[in-house]
């Protein structure tokens, strides 16, 4: 006589009880967001209204929980642990720039994002400081994204460029350019050489474990110097994940 086996039945218990799990709703997303983030954001010393700060973000994390899953705009859109990793990903090397003296922040009014995609760190940025910064995105989904986001969190100091950043007049000049999504840094370092103001910044997010020439020929040809890493660890979820920031000065 043939028996089932019982082997399988805490599986079977596990899947009702993920089934039974409740999807958060876009409001509870944000609201989630907001309070890892709250206790936070004010020791970075360079969110100009914490309070304000929060609110645009709060809006942000609800408009990525309805617009992320149709348009692959991250991995996990509607998991407060991910947008959080981004948001502090975003404005972590903003507060090691500025406490280095790298940026300064009271100088710097125009800003530039390449390849914005779901808006960090252009928008992040956009919320916590009172620069202009424009938003370039080639993927016209993912601009319109962009567009409506700023909307949906008040932001009056965004324009969003649906465009290739090559084809783009830079002459009017920036005094920070950042791109997170790093595809070839010597183009971005040409770029960066015709859209710096003197003494402007080139910030490009990188892993902690790439291998970045802070002395390449192509970001002295372009008169940015005084190239330097800076490493961080940041949580993301149950790890720690060890993340850099590359910073070039435009002489």
């Amino acid at each position: 006589m043939k028996h089932k086996s019982k082997g399988k039945a805490p599986h079977k218990r596990k899947l009702k009880a993920a089934a039974k799990k409740r999807v958060l709703t876009p409001d509870e997303i944000a609201a989630a967001v907001r309070a890892q983030l709250a206790p936070a954001i004010a020791p970075l010393g360079v969110v100009a209204n914490t309070h304000e700060f929060l609110g645009r973000i709060e809006r942000m994390a609800a408009t990525l929980a309805v617009w992320g899953p149709k348009l692959n705009l991250t991995a996990h859109p509607r998991d407060p642990d991910e947008i959080v990793f981004h948001v502090f990903d975003s404005i972590i090397p903003i507060s090691i720039a500025a406490s280095s003296k790298i940026l300064r922040l009271p100088r710097a009014h125009r800003f530039l994002d390449i390849g914005s995609g779901a808006g960090f760190p252009g928008l992040v940025i956009a919320a916590a400081i009172s620069a202009n910064v424009t938003l370039v995105e080639a993927r016209r989904k993912r601009a319109t994204f962009l567009a409506e986001a700023a909307i949906e969190m008040g932001l009056q100091n965004v324009r969003v460029e649906c465009a290739r950043v090559e084809s783009l007049d830079l002459r009017d000049g920036f005094d920070l350019i950042t791109s997170r999504a790093v595809g070839n840094p010597e183009a971005l370092f040409e770029i960066a050489g015709r859209g710096l103001n003197r003494e402007g910044v080139l910030m490009l997010y990188v892993s902690a474990d790439q291998k970045f020439d802070v002395e390449a020929p192509a970001a002295a040809a372009a008169g940015l110097v005084d190239g330097v890493i800076s490493g961080y660890d940041l949580r993301h979820g149950k790890q720690v994940m060890r993340r850099a920031v590359a910073t070039w000065t435009r002489r």
